[in-house]
């Protein structure tokens, strides 16, 4: 009786080694197919919450906060400050400012039509906060409308004129002009400015300014009907500003 051959002894040398590397091949494909299914579900457990499309995970940006009370540390508001627009107001904007700065020459004007617009619910404060480094005349201007505020309701009169007239200098001759422009008695003031009579107070505002992080001027916070305190940097415009002030009213 004949011995029966398998397969490959009945086949030729070569087609024996075709068939093998064709059998090998189906073999890893085989063995590949299973290693990438198991690889892909364990790379969705991994991806969960990441993202749902594309391959680069989706990064969540941080949750926009509402203002926090106590954020920035100020000293209160008192009868002592000079405050225009509302007696009652919802809102209270505190500026520390430079009469010798002039982007602070610009958010006064842009403070002016703040209150104009906004003036039964937003009342404006104004301390002083002169960068005498590079602002020389910008105390001896402070202490001007501090003794002008002593003869009457001078001080935003004066304030106003200074930084209308800011391109002229702020020389102690054109504070006394502006002063005796508003109607101040120019031999007091002249006096009281001088003596460096309110020194003492603009050297406390400064501080003042710079422990609540003040860097630069104007430098502002406004206060909301809760408490709630959003610092406003910088000569920022009508919009940014109202844009604070409704924040803070809604």
């Amino acid at each position: 009786m004949a011995e029966k051959k398998s397969l490959f002894e009945l086949m030729e040398p070569k087609q024996a080694f075709l068939f093998g590397i064709i059998g090998g091949v189906l073999v890893l494909c085989t063995i590949g197919f299973f290693i990438l299914l198991l690889g892909g579900v364990d790379m969705s457990k991994k991806s969960s919450g990441r993202g749902t499309t594309g391959t680069t995970p989706t990064v969540q940006q941080p949750t926009a906060q509402a203002p926090t009370a106590g954020t920035v540390s100020i000293p209160p508001v008192t009868n002592d400050d000079h405050v225009r627009g509302s007696k009652n107001p919802k809102v209270t904007i505190v500026e520390y400012s430079d009469l010798e700065c002039p982007f602070c020459g610009r958010f006064h004007d842009t403070m002016k039509e703040i209150i104009n617009v906004y003036g039964d619910d937003v009342a404006w404060v104004y301390r002083h906060f002169p960068l005498e480094s590079i602002h020389p005349n910008a105390r001896l201007a402070a202490n001007a409308v501090e003794c002008a505020a002593d003869q009457g309701n001078y001080f935003w009169p004066l304030t106003d004129l200074l930084f209308e007239n800011l391109s002229q200098g702020l020389s102690q001759a054109n504070i006394l002009a502006a002063a005796r422009t508003v109607g101040v008695n120019t031999t007091r003031l002249e006096t009281c400015m001088t003596a460096g009579t309110y020194n003492e107070l603009v050297t406390q505002q400064s501080r003042d300014a710079q422990a609540a992080g003040g860097r630069g001027t104007p430098f502002s916070v406004a206060i909301g009907p809760n408490g709630e305190q959003i610092e406003i940097s910088g000569a920022q415009p009508f919009a940014s500003v109202e844009a604070t002030i409704l924040q803070l009213l809604n």
